[in-house]
């Protein structure tokens, strides 16, 4: 990975392996996705009326081929500020990281002989956010390999298979 792909630490990047992806389920990675993003920007005290404006953040991507992965780099702009909201990005994406990550930790788990064993407090749908995150998960899962990578960390899906780093 290039320096200059990471000029801000507010970047969000989604690799999807493989050349091939049917559009509908690009499509909707991308709403479920954006969604999220948003839900998770307006979470914070310090984001919040950021969204109340009319003219709210603007959620940008850029795309780039890897190898055979297709590289999906998040930013959120504000409307006014020259560029990327570097405190805006970096804000929502820790957020999501953070609660994809513990989302990802309370589902049920596989037993030693292939059964489902739930896990205490296993995923609800108290929120809004709990009910995006798992609609993330799903949208995820349809692709034969992914990787979200936010800063340090990054969350892969691998067939049944999930990876915190």
């Amino acid at each position: 990975m290039s320096a200059d792909r990471h000029e801000t630490e507010g970047l969000l990047e989604v690799s999807l392996g493989r050349r091939e992806w049917s559009v509908s389920a690009l499509s909707s990675l991308l709403r479920v996705l954006q969604a999220a993003l948003r839900e998770f920007a307006r979470s914070t005290d310090r984001t919040r009326e950021l969204f109340i404006d009319p003219s709210r953040p603007l959620l940008r991507a850029s795309a780039e081929i890897l190898g055979d992965d297709l590289v999906l780099s998040f930013s959120f702009e504000v409307s006014g500020e020259p560029g990327a909201s570097d405190e805006l990005s970096r804000l929502a994406f820790d957020q999501l990281m953070s609660g994809l990550s513990e989302f990802i930790k309370v589902l049920p788990q596989r037993g030693l002989w292939g059964e489902t064993v739930a896990s205490p407090g296993g995923p609800r749908h108290e929120s809004t956010t709990a009910r995006r995150l798992d609609e993330l998960r799903m949208e995820l899962r349809r692709f034969p390999r992914v990787r979200l990578r936010h800063g340090s960390r990054s969350i892969q899906f691998e067939g049944d298979r999930m990876e915190i780093h």
